[in-house]
């Protein structure tokens, strides 16, 4: 029997006025993550998403960062 993926997350940084586009472009990657904006976080954005889907985060992370000022400040398993 196999065992389910684990979660990760990712905390993001991005400018307050691209919060919007950011977050409703990984929506529209059905089931890739959750985009939550963390509070009084100056455009942190805390990302949970499946282990098994990192590398398909990577890619639409690093192809969102050549259009807005995006900064992954960092990866991890469980909580952040």
């Amino acid at each position: 029997m196999s065992q389910p993926p684990g979660e990760l997350w990712a905390l993001c940084r991005a400018p307050r006025k691209d919060l919007v586009y950011l977050r409703y472009t990984l929506e529209a990657y059905e089931g890739l993550c959750v985009a939550t904006t963390v509070p009084a976080g100056g455009g942190l954005v805390e990302l949970r998403s499946s282990a098994d889907r990192r590398d398909e985060l990577e890619e639409v992370l690093a192809s969102l960062a050549r259009e807005i000022p995006l900064v992954v400040e960092g990866w991890g398993e469980g909580a952040p």
